[in-house]
């Protein structure tokens, strides 16, 4: 491994380290969800699922922007949205319920029901549009 790819690596896990430190700070606000996934789910007028794993390389990079939205999305819509995360490996059968054959899938539910599927990882203006408008025609709002 060349030195360069030795800064690189350094770098980016200094940078990792940061983040995670950042979102401690900030608490994290998604759900983990292990069990009781209906009950969860059906608790809130909008729930927001993306279907991961922690093995997944483009969950690794997709969860960050998922939590983002998150942050923002429940801040605004206090009570009324829920962003989970399943692991796929700890609830396939879950995964199998919604066909979810790659990962990572969003799913959107609306009152229990799914609304929207977004598979694979998706921008964060993307993910942001497709949930706002959906907790506008939900709940109403901005």
């Amino acid at each position: 491994m060349s030195s360069v790819d030795e800064v690189a690596a350094e770098l980016r896990k200094l940078v990792e380290q940061k983040i995670r430190r950042i979102e401690q700070d900030l608490g994290d606000p998604l759900y983990y969800i292990e069990k009781d996934f209906d009950k969860v789910i059906e608790r809130y007028p909008v729930a927001v699922v993306e279907f991961s794993a922690p093995w997944c390389n483009p969950c690794k990079a997709y969860t960050p922007v998922f939590r983002r939205v998150a942050r923002r999305l429940i801040e605004e819509y206090n009570g009324k949205v829920l962003f989970a995360y399943l692991d796929t490996d700890k609830l396939p059968e879950i995964a199998d319920r919604y066909n979810v054959e790659n990962i990572p899938t969003t799913i959107i539910f609306v009152n229990g029901h799914v609304a929207d599927v977004i598979m694979g990882a998706t921008t964060e203006s993307r993910l942001e549009d497709k949930v706002r408008s959906i907790l506008k025609e939900v709940v109403g709002g901005k």
